[in-house]
């Protein structure tokens, strides 16, 4: 019998202690998630990647051989489309991990695009004979496609990193004050104490939520989504003025004369409509003509036909680049909230159609106005008369097609990559 007098001894039987609530850290997973699959890893060499970027450039340097005449992209191409290059390598590898640029691809990205331009034009008739006849031409093409080479590299890196820089995972803002905090750090330290004592037991125990103490992720603005597409968008603008500069210093070494439009000639080849100005190529001299339009920018100037297919690269690989980039930043953005996992399809294509007319729109309104320039030799100045390639017809053909391209491409890629996910 128990004396009245005796305090009364409780305890607590192992079922009980089994029923004791387990609280669950709701961990943000875009901050502490580590890829498990071995493929998966940093180190890893992205050859689909680099394969999509061989298989883009082949078709369109293979198409550009259609004509007998080069066009006026067939040259500086693979430097306008080396910063898309770049982007949509990275963003080919945001796919897998957010982790790593991806510049080993991107730089043996922009090189492939040279070499395969450089290996069509080698197609040409008579481009090994004027290569080894002639000791100043030949080695004047061999050094404008080894700066092509080079730029090309250099500019995919840029595109590259700046895509890497542009689309990084937002890091998570602190939503609750340092005293609200610190309570909620007293608390954790005291359920995870009751965690240790009870997880000798060993049995399934219930488990109850406690609240993110990470707090929410901001979001991008519409202002800072502009800013991207805008500098991504003039990228092959900047391209197009350093590569000519690059290219008549190197001239300028070589004691040739510089052309007489060197920087609104190449970027003349962002506009796949233009008055057509063909060359008579049944004259004794027409293999002279061909290979002086493989590697000098500019001798002679005009399109082959009113529309160039090449000059379309730039906007495909930038427009596909930035929607798989779009796509997949979004879907890292509100994979943790009861939204869509792709933007809506207004905000998609908008972005998409601004993209293309950043592109176009510079090179546009320059060469609206004419081709104007000068001839320096030495001392002597000469100046050029103008030269119209554009009338309004094609300049707003110019301005629908851009964006049209950069359209057509992301629709291209949401529609691959939602069925991928399904």
């Amino acid at each position: 019998m128990s004396s009245p007098d005796k305090p009364e001894i409780t305890t607590t039987s192992s079922g009980d202690a089994d029923k004791v609530p387990r609280p669950i850290l709701d961990i943000d997973s875009r901050t502490t998630s580590r890829p498990s699959d071995p493929q998966s890893q940093v180190s890893n060499f992205d050859w689909a990647a680099l394969g999509i970027v061989i298989l883009i450039a082949a078709f369109f340097a293979t198409t550009a051989r259609i004509h007998a005449q080069p066009a006026t992209s067939f040259v500086p191409t693979a430097v306008l489309s080396a910063t898309g290059c770049g982007l949509l390598v990275t963003a080919i590898r945001k796919l897998r991990t957010s982790q790593g640029v991806g510049l080993r691809e991107a730089a043996l990205g922009g090189f492939f695009m040279a070499l395969i331009q450089f290996m069509v034009a080698l197609t040409y008739p008579d481009v090994f004979d004027s290569i080894s006849t002639s000791q100043v031409t030949g080695k004047d093409f061999l050094i404008t496609w080894i700066l092509i080479a080079g730029f090309s590299i250099i500019f995919s890196l840029a595109g590259a990193t700046l895509g890497h820089l542009a689309f990084a995972p937002i890091r998570p803002m602190p939503a609750r004050s340092s005293s609200r905090d610190s309570i909620e750090e007293e608390t954790v330290n005291i359920a995870s104490k009751h965690i240790d004592e009870q997880s000798t037991i060993g049995a399934n125990a219930d488990v109850i939520p406690i609240e993110n103490l990470t707090g929410k992720p901001s979001k991008r603005s519409i202002i800072s989504y502009f800013l991207t597409i805008l500098v991504i968008g003039l990228a092959p603008t900047v391209a197009a003025y350093i590569f000519s500069a690059g290219y008549d210093f190197i001239l300028s070494l070589n004691q040739f004369v510089p052309g007489p439009y060197p920087t609104l000639r190449i970027l003349s080849a962002l506009l796949p409509w233009q008055i057509p100005i063909p060359i008579d190529l049944n004259s004794g001299i027409q293999n002279i003509i061909i290979f002086s339009l493989l590697w000098r920018i500019p001798l002679f100037l005009g399109n082959p036909s009113t529309f160039d297919l090449q000059a379309l690269e730039p906007y495909f690989f930038n427009g596909a680049a930035l929607a798989m980039l779009l796509l997949t930043m979004y879907e890292q953005s509100v994979q943790r909230e009861n939204q869509s996992i792709y933007p809506g399809w207004v905000t998609f294509l908008s972005m998409e159609a601004i993209l293309g007319l950043i592109m176009v729109l510079p090179a546009n309104l320059w060469v609206l106005r004419g081709l104007e320039g000068l001839i320096q030799f030495h001392d002597i100045v000469i100046p050029i008369r103008t030269i119209t390639i554009l009338n309004p017809l094609t300049f707003a053909l110019n301005l629908i097609t851009g964006p049209l391209v950069c359209v057509g491409s992301g629709v291209a890629v949401r529609i691959f990559l939602s069925k991928k996910t399904v």
